[in-house]
């Protein structure tokens, strides 16, 4: 127990102050002091101030503030000029380059003044402190709200590493999360995702935010913004309101923040290296699954889980998706190709010179004749690429049989095709071309190739374009299942005896 506690004690015990003080070995002035200050204290009621109850507490002193002799107003005035400088990068997109607090003691101590970095160290953190920005909690409701941004990502596609653009939407309330891979940021491809993710959660949340991203804001004067046309049109379709975050807070939309870095880390860290494109996207849903089957850190659900919430309160998406395609008008060339965005692709024969529709997706290209779609082409985002189907240009290789061997067409040819003719038809582009013909007109790859197969297992040079034809021919004659194995070994010496008359042999 403490003195003064003993004190205290002895006093309501009936003890004189003469003797609590021979008792204790205290004065008897500070034997009266601490008795004093109990009956005041006992008076006045300190639950409402800001102090605490402490007459039985140890007597405290209280400490000596001595002036600061080093910490001058003339160094005060030069501290918070470089802190006023710092706060003026910030807001000009310099934030990278603010002086940190050792760099303001050494120009300090450069300028002649003499200094320690703790004393600069703790007049900063003060000043700082004062302005420091406060945080509002979030509520998130569910079916509210949905967060968009975009990220950058690397992969190596087929030996080949590039940039990619990872567009990424989460969900406030269950944080569930959607991405998808593309090549380009552009406004079709910002489109394009939405539709994916309103349809993909099968419900439309009640408000989109995204940062300042060119896509969304059209002009930024002062802070007024202008929401561009397109999104105002896709708003309109889903019926959803569009939130714009102030600049540089990226957390007002701190979901999709964190999710951007989270997908990428988790989905790309160990596995960057893909075959195709279509691969990179197959191991991202994936990941994705993975991530949504966790458990949400305050609801301790799953992210799944809370989805299915959220669509129970949310409007579903009951209309057919928004079409994010460009329109364009191109003149068909020389070549028979149209060129969008300094790319070529192909148009089927016939049609040089014209003006013909073109819808650009994020994904494809479509090609449009008198209303009519004529060709279908995979998006290319490159420049000067060239997308090229050997189907498109069989009337012109009956004049020209000479170019097929070293024709873009033939390159980009499915491999099937490419072997076809580099195994069996050098030196026989007319029959080569006849093949081709057979197969845009019946839609038969499939059958050709297996006829191929048959052919060459008996010999090499039997794989003719009149005996695959003959081949495929007697196939859809004689398509019917056998269920019983009489009936298949007679099929098979039928089949036996036509080649031998085909090939004039004896059976």
């Amino acid at each position: 127990m403490m003195e003064k506690q003993k004190i205290i004690k002895s006093y309501l015990e009936g003890v004189s102050q003469r003797k609590i003080a021979e008792q204790t070995g205290k004065s008897r002035n500070t034997v009266k002091s601490y008795i004093d200050d109990y009956e005041k204290s006992r008076k006045e009621d300190v639950r409402d101030l800001p102090i605490a109850e402490n007459i039985v507490k140890a007597p405290a002193y209280k400490k000596r503030i001595g002036k600061k002799r080093v910490l001058t107003d003339d160094i005060k005035r030069i501290l918070r000029g470089y802190i006023k400088e710092n706060e003026w990068k910030r807001n000009h997109y310099m934030a990278k380059q603010q002086m940190k607090m050792i760099d303001m003691h050494e120009a300090l101590l450069d300028a002649g003044h003499a200094i320690s970095y703790t004393t600069v160290r703790n007049f900063v953190n003060k000043e700082v402190a004062k302005s420091r920005e406060v945080f509002i909690r979030r509520n998130c409701v569910p079916g509210y709200e949905a967060e968009f941004d975009w990220g950058e990502i690397k992969l190596e596609i087929d030996g080949e590493i590039k940039s990619y653009s990872l567009a990424v939407f989460t969900l406030a309330h269950s944080n569930y999360r959607f991405a998808k891979i593309y090549q380009s940021e552009s406004q079709v491809c910002v489109l394009d995702v939405h539709s994916e993710f309103i349809h993909h959660i099968g419900f439309i949340p009640k408000v989109f935010t995204y940062d300042n991203m060119r896509t969304v804001v059209k002009s930024f004067v002062g802070t007024e913004k202008t929401v561009t046309d397109s999104m105002i049109n896709l708003s309109n379709y889903y019926q959803f309101k569009i939130r714009l975050c102030e600049p540089r807070k990226g957390n007002e939309k701190g979901h999709v923040e964190r999710s951007v870095e989270f997908i990428r880390r988790k989905a790309f860290s160990a596995i960057y290296s893909f075959t195709s494109l279509q691969e990179a996207e197959d191991h991202l849903s994936c990941t994705l699954k993975k991530i949504n089957e966790r458990y949400h850190h305050e609801h301790q659900v799953k992210h799944i889980t809370l989805l299915e919430d959220e669509k129970k309160v949310a409007r579903p998406a009951v209309m057919a998706p928004f079409d994010s395609a460009e329109l364009v008008e191109c003149q068909v060339n020389k070549y028979s190709t149209v060129m969008i965005k300094q790319n070529h692709y192909s148009v089927p024969e016939g049609h040089v010179g014209k003006y013909i529709k073109a819808k650009a997706g994020a994904t494809y290209i479509k090609l449009f004749i008198d209303g009519e779609l004529v060709a279908e082409h995979q998006r290319k985002w490159g420049v000067h690429e060239w997308q090229m189907n050997i189907y498109h240009y069989l009337s012109t290789f009956q004049k020209k049989k000479g170019a097929i061997s070293q024709s873009e067409c033939l390159r980009q040819a499915p491999t099937q095709i490419k072997d076809i003719y580099n195994n069996y038809y050098i030196g026989k582009e007319k029959e080569f071309i006849e093949l081709l013909l057979y197969v845009k007109e019946n839609n038969n790859l499939k059958r050709v190739l297996e006829a191929v197969e048959e052919l060459s297992a008996i010999r090499f040079d039997l794989v003719t374009t009149d005996s695959i034809l003959f081949i495929c021919g007697q196939s859809t004659s004689t398509t019917k299942a056998f269920s019983g194995g009489d009936e298949t070994m007679n099929q098979s010496v039928s089949n036996m005896e036509a080649y031998a008359d085909m090939f004039n042999q004896v059976g």
